[in-house]
C-alpha cells in the first residue's frame, strides 16, 4: 500500500505542517468550548472531602504532610487510609488554594486547561502512529468531545487523571525522541514524566512499559545499534521496577479491605461469580467508550449486578469482547511478520557487503535473484532511501498494537483483574484508555478515508458521519457536564443506574438545604433499595432531628450505630436525641461516652470521625457540669486531650479553654490558669480565648482589674467578635457599671440583629436602668426573633406587668404557657397577679 508522504513527516520529524497546526488548535478549542459551561459549577461529591475538608490543600498542615498524606488528606499509616498516593495533584489543589483561596472556579479553569492540553498530546501521538491526516484529525477530535471524559473534567477530583495522562502522553513522546539518536537527555526528561504521571495518579504506572513496547514494535531509530537500544530498554525496565518497589513495599498500603457497597464482586464468596463478573467489568467499561449515554458518578452497590451463571447472556459480549481484542493484536503481529519478506533496506544490508567483496557495486541483480531496493554502494548512507518506506510501512502496523497497549495498559491496575481496587466502575478512570480507543477510531477512519480516495461523494458521506458523530457526542458532553454542576442535580441523574446510593446521597443534599419532606422521602425509597445502608439510616436520623421529632430520631441512630459500629457521628446524634428528649440523660451520658472513645477502625473520613469524637467530649462535659458532677467533666477534658493528639489546635484551645472553666469553678486557680494560658499560646490571635482567661480571672476578686485589662484586649484583637462585648458586658455588671455595659450590649446587638439573645440582654441592661419603656421594644424584638419560645413571651410578660399594663402581660404569659405548658415562671407571675391559667381578661 502506497503510504502518503505526509506520514514521513509525521513519524520522523517533529514539524507541524500548517494544516497539522490549524487541527491541532481546532480540536483543543473544541475541548475548550464544550467545557465552558463547568467553570461556574461548584464543589461536588468528592471534591468536598479532597479539597474544602483536605488540610494538605487548605495550608493547615505543613507542605511535608504532602508526602505522608493519602489524596484525601488521611495519613498513609492511618488504618482508614485509601492508600491514594498523588502528592502532585495535591500540590496543584494547593497551588489554587493560594491563588485563589476557596474559590471553585480556578480550580475548573485548571482542569479545563489540563483537558486542552492533553486533547493537544492526543493530537501529537496520533502523527507518530496514524497514516493519514484525516485519522489523526478524527483521533483528536474524538478525544476532545468524548462524553466519559466529563466526569474527569467537571469533577475536580478527576485532575489525577487529567494531570497523570498530559505527563503520560509527554513521557511517550519524549521516548519516541529518544528512539531516533539514543539521547541521555531525552531518555532523563522520559523518566521523569512517567514518574510525574506516577505521582498524579497510580494507573500511570505503565508509563515506562508502554515506551518499551513502542520501543520493541516501532520502527523508529532502527539504523541504531541493537547495543543501544537494549541499553534503553535495560534502564526503563530498571526504574520500573524501582517505582513498583517504592510504591508496593516502602510506602504503607491500605491495611482495610475496602467495604462491600464500593466493591461487592470482591467480597462475593463463589470464586466462579468472582471470576466471570470481573471479566465482564472490561466490557462494561469499553461499552462506556462506545456508547456513553448512560454515565453515572457511582457504579458501587448493585449498579452492574454479579454474573452468577455461565448462562448469562453478558458472558457472549465477555467472549466477542476478548476474540476481537486477541484477533485485533494477531492481526497487528500478521501485518509485522507479512512485511518481513519486504523488507529491502535488511536485505541490502546483508548483500551489500558481500557484492563488495565479489567486485559488483550493487544487489539489483546478485546470484540470480532480484532485489527492488536498487542501493548502490557508492551512496554513502545506502539505507535512507528504504528505511523510511520501511518505517511508513511498519508504523502503520504497529498501530493497531500500540493503539491497544493505550487502550490496556493503563486500564489493567484498575481493572481488579490483577487486585481488588475500591470500586466496580469509575468513569474518570476511562480517561487515559480512551486516548487508546480514540487512536483505534482514528486509523479505522483514516483506513476508510484512503480506502474512498477516488470518490469525492464517499468522502463527504464519511466526513458528515463524522461530524454527526462528533455533535452528538459533544452534545452529551455538555448535557452531562449540567449534572456536574451541584449535587442535587448529580445524584438525581443517577437514580435510575444506582438507586440506593442516589437516593441516599440525594436525601443528605436535600435535608442540608431544609427540604425535609423530600429528603425523607429519598432516603426512605433508597432504604428500600437497600435496608443495610447505614448512611441512608443516619441522615434519616438527622432529618427527624432537624424536625424536632427526636423520638423518630433515635431508632435510625440505633440502627446506623448496629450496621456501622465504628460510625462517631451516629453516636453524637443519638445522645443529642436522648437529651433533647428530657428524660434520658444516663443514657446520653453513656452513649456519648462511648461515641468519644470509639477508635474508628477502617474509617476513611478520618477528619470527620475525629471532629465526632471532639464533639462527644464536649457534649459530655456539659453534661457532666450541667448535673454538678464537675470533677467528671474535668476527667472527660482530660481524657480528650490525651486521646486525640492530632486534634487542629484551634479544638485543643476549645478543650483547654472549657476545662480552665470548670477548674475555675472548682476553686482551682492556678490549674484553671495554666490551661488558660495553653489555649492563648495555641489560639493566639482568637479573641475568645482573652475573653474567657478574663473570665476566669474575674471570679478571683482580688484580680479584677488584671481581668478588665484581658476584656479589652479582647476586643482590640477582635473588635467586629459580638461574645466579646457581650461577656465584656456581663464582666461590668457584675460590678454594677450599668451605663458601660449598656454601651457594650447595643454594640453587641448592632454586630449580630439576628441573635435572640444579644436583644434579650440589651432589654435586661434597659431595665436594670429602669428604662422600661426602651426595654419593652426590645423584648419585643426578642419575641419575633423566636415566636415559639415560651421564655421570650414570659419575659415579655415580666416587663408589661412592670409598666402595669396587666391585660397584655397576661396574654404573654398564657401564650407562654401554651408554647410550655409547664413554663415556671409564668404560672409563678401569674399567680402573684391572682389570675389561673384558663382566665380570660
Amino acid at each position: 500500500m502506497h503510504t502518503p508522504k505526509w506520514h514521513r513527516r509525521a513519524s520522523m520529524s517533529p514539524t507541524l505542517s500548517h494544516k497539522d497546526l490549524a487541527g491541532l488548535a481546532g480540536c483543543s478549542a473544541l475541548a475548550f468550548v464544550l467545557y465552558l459551561n463547568t467553570l461556574n459549577a461548584g464543589f461536588v461529591y468528592d471534591d468536598r472531602r479532597a479539597i474544602l475538608a483536605n488540610g494538605d490543600v487548605t495550608g493547615a498542615r505543613p507542605l511535608a504532610h504532602l508526602l505522608r498524606n493519602d489524596f484525601w488528606g488521611t495519613p498513609l499509616v492511618d488504618s482508614g487510609s485509601h492508600g491514594s498516593w498523588r502528592p502532585l495533584c495535591v500540590l496543584s489543589f494547593r497551588l489554587n488554594f493560594i491563588a485563589g483561596g476557596l474559590a471553585p472556579m480556578g480550580y475548573h479553569v485548571v482542569n479545563v486547561m489540563l483537558h486542552c492540553v492533553a486533547t493537544w498530546l492526543v493530537f501529537l501521538v496520533a502523527r507518530t502512529l496514524l497514516p493519514s491526516r484525516m485519522g489523526v484529525l478524527a483521533a483528536g477530535a474524538l478525544f476532545a468531545v468524548h462524553p466519559v471524559h466529563t466526569e474527569a473534567v467537571a469533577g475536580l477530583v478527576g485532575r489525577a487523571d487529567l494531570a497523570a495522562c498530559v505527563c503520560y502522553l509527554l513521557a511517550y513522546l519524549s521516548y519516541r525522541r529518544h528512539m531516533l539518536n539514543r539521547e541521555w537527555a531525552s531518555l532523563v526528561v522520559t523518566i521523569v514524566l512517567a514518574l510525574a504521571a506516577l505521582l498524579c495518579k497510580e494507573t500511570a504506572i505503565t508509563a515506562l512499559l508502554l515506551c518499551a513496547l513502542c520501543d520493541v514494535l516501532s520502527p523508529v531509530g532502527r539504523e541504531n545499534s541493537d547495543k543501544r537500544r537494549f541499553r534503553s530498554l535495560s534502564i526503563l525496565g530498571f526504574t520500573l521496577l524501582c517505582a513498583l518497589y517504592c510504591r508496593l513495599s516502602l510506602l504503607p498500603r491500605p491495611s482495610t479491605a475496602f467495604s462491600a457497597a464500593d466493591n461487592p464482586t470482591a467480597h462475593e464468596s463463589c470464586l466462579w461469580t468472582r471470576t466471570l463478573t470481573f471479566l465482564y467489568l472490561p466490557v462494561a467499561n469499553f461499552r462506556l467508550l462506545l456508547w456513553p449515554q448512560e454515565l453515572s458518578f457511582d457504579w458501587g452497590m448493585e449498579a452492574v449486578p454479579r454474573i452468577r451463571t455461565l448462562w448469562d447472556a453478558r458472558n457472549i459480549l465477555t467472549a466477542g469482547f476478548y476474540g476481537t481484542l486477541m484477533a485485533l493484536l494477531c492481526r497487528g503481529f500478521g501485518l509485522r511478520r507479512s512485511a518481513t519478506p519486504m523488507d529491502f533496506a535488511e536485505l541490502a544490508h546483508i548483500s551489500l557487503p558481500l557484492v563488495r567483496r565479489l567486485g559488483g557495486n550493487s544487489c539489483h541483480t546478485w546470484l540470480g535473484l532480484s532485489c527492488n531496493c536498487h542501493h548502490q554502494l557508492s551512496a554513502p548512507s545506502y539505507r535512507s532511501a528504504s528505511a523510511s518506506s520501511t518505517t511508513k510501512s511498519s508504523s502503520w502496523q504497529a498501530a493497531p498494537i500500540l493503539g491497544t497497549a493505550f487502550v490496556v495498559l493503563p486500564f489493567l491496575p484498575a481493572s481488579n483483574l490483577l487486585f481488588y481496587v475500591g470500586f466496580v466502575m469509575a468513569e474518570r478512570v476511562l480517561y487515559l484508555p480512551s486516548v487508546g480507543y480514540c487512536l483505534l477510531f482514528g486509523l479505522g477512519f483514516g483506513h476508510l478515508w484512503q480506502r474512498v480516495n477516488s470518490s469525492r461523494r464517499c468522502r463527504l458521506l464519511l466526513l458528515c458521519g463524522l461530524v454527526v458523530l462528533l455533535g452528538v457526542q459533544g452534545l452529551r458532553t455538555c448535557r452531562r457536564n449540567l449534572d456536574w454542576r451541584n449535587e442535587e442535580q448529580l445524584f438525581r441523574s443517577a437514580i435510575t443506574i444506582n438507586p440506593p446510593k442516589a437516593l441516599g446521597n440525594l436525601g443528605s443534599v436535600l435535608s442540608a438545604q431544609g427540604r425535609y419532606e423530600q429528603a425523607e422521602l429519598a432516603l426512605r425509597m433508597a432504604l428500600g433499595h437497600r435496608p443495610s445502608m447505614a448512611d441512608a439510616h443516619f441522615n434519616l436520623g438527622v432529618v427527624h432531628q432537624k424536625q424536632l421529632n427526636f423520638s423518630s430520631a433515635v431508632p435510625c441512630f440505633r440502627r446506623a450505630i448496629e450496621l456501622r459500629p465504628q460510625l462517631a457521628v451516629a453516636y453524637l446524634n443519638l445522645g443529642t436525641s436522648l437529651i433533647s428528649l428530657g428524660d434520658h440523660r444516663p443514657e446520653a451520658i453513656s452513649v456519648l461516652r462511648i461515641g468519644a472513645r470509639v477508635e474508628g477502625s477502617g474509617v476513611r473520613d478520618r477528619g470527620a470521625h475525629v471532629e465526632a469524637r471532639y464533639t462527644c467530649y464536649l457534649q459530655l462535659s456539659v453534661l457532666y457540669r450541667s448535673e454538678g458532677r464537675l470533677h467528671d467533666a474535668v476527667a472527660s477534658l482530660r481524657e480528650s486531650l490525651k486521646a486525640l493528639p492530632l486534634l487542629p489546635s484551634k479544638q485543643r484551645a476549645v478543650l483547654h479553654l472549657r476545662l480552665g472553666e470548670i477548674l475555675a469553678e472548682l476553686q482551682d486557680w492556678d490549674e484553671a490558669e495554666q490551661q488558660q494560658r495553653l489555649a492563648l499560646h495555641l489560639q493566639p490571635e482568637q479573641g475568645t480565648a482573652y475573653v474567657t482567661y478574663g473570665q476566669t480571672l474575674a471570679r478571683n476578686g482580688s484580680r479584677l482589674a488584671e481581668a478588665e485589662s484581658w476584656f479589652k484586649r479582647a476586643l482590640q484583637l477582635a473588635p467586629l467578635e459580638p461574645s466579646s462585648h457581650h461577656h465584656y458586658a456581663d464582666f461590668l455588671e457584675q460590678q454594677e457599671r450599668h451605663h458601660e455595659a449598656l454601651s457594650l450590649r447595643l454594640r453587641a446587638a448592632a454586630l449580630a440583629p439576628q441573635d435572640y439573645t444579644l436583644q434579650s440582654c440589651v432589654a435586661d441592661a434597659l431595665r436594670l436602668l429602669n428604662r422600661l419603656a426602651e426595654a419593652e421594644l426590645w423584648y419585643r424584638k426578642a419575641v419575633t426573633l423566636q415566636p415559639l419560645a415560651a421564655h421570650a413571651h414570659a419575659n415579655l410578660g415580666a416587663i408589661l406587668q412592670m409598666r402595669g399594663l396587666r391585660k397584655e402581660a397576661v396574654a404573654c404569659y398564657h401564650k407562654a404557657l401554651e408554647l410550655q405548658p409547664g413554663h415556671a415562671i409564668s404560672r409563678a407571675n401569674l399567680a402573684r397577679m391572682n389570675v389561673h391559667k384558663d382566665e380570660n381578661e
